[in-house]
């Protein structure tokens, strides 16, 4: 199938309820945008949700998810947020660690995983003002496995799933070595595969 195919299928198919998962600097948010804006229909990120409530209670990121190790009352309240979303939204693109677990009746859960190292090089040189400012790559690399032990704490003590076990996903891609647009396209070629299958 080609890309353009791909895309036009994407276009034609309803109900269409895609959630996008994966690991911190994988690229979700560039492609869900994208996605979002190919297929005209809406995104939902759950990572804004996050650092807007950090902003109300004037906290880092970091800060904030050290917070949720203490409190689950926002998890809970966000993650209710995004099911209820959902229930509403026939075709959208849902972006969250656990969307794929939240989101109604999704049709094709999507996982983008990157090497640690790459992500944290990517992100480094990202100037997204949304993000929380680091003194070294090393303190990024640092930072961003305790995000990720945090969350696999969180979600396994609330809900009992992990954010991470691919066998949750019907579609896996490991943008590592791609750039921006290979991301896109192979993504993109292989959600469309992937209902063509199941059809």
């Amino acid at each position: 199938m080609t890309f353009d195919e791909a895309l036009a299928k994407l276009k034609n198919a309803s109900p269409l309820r895609i959630t996008v998962s994966g690991d911190i600097g994988s690229g979700k948010s560039t492609f869900t945008k994208r996605l979002a804006a190919e297929l005209d229909i809406p995104r939902t990120y759950v990572g804004q949700m996050m650092r807007d409530e950090a902003a109300a209670r004037g906290l880092s990121l970091d800060d904030f998810n050290k917070l949720l190790n203490e409190d689950d009352e926002v998890d809970r309240r966000l993650d209710e947020l995004q099911r209820e979303k959902s229930v509403d939204i026939e075709r959208g693109v849902f972006e969250g660690r656990t969307s794929w677990h939240f989101v109604v009746d999704p049709k094709i859960t999507v996982f983008l995983s990157v090497d640690p190292d790459a992500a944290a090089n990517r992100i480094w040189k990202d100037d997204n003002a949304n993000r929380d400012a680091y003194e070294s790559v090393d303190d990024l690399i640092k930072a961003n496995v305790e995000r990720k032990a945090s969350e696999e704490k969180r979600y396994q003590a609330y809900y009992n799933i992990s954010a991470y076990n691919l066998e949750n996903f019907d579609v896996t891609i490991d943008t590592t070595p791609l750039t921006l647009d290979e991301v896109f396209e192979q993504t993109v070629i292989a959600i469309a595969t992937h209902l063509h299958s199941e059809s």
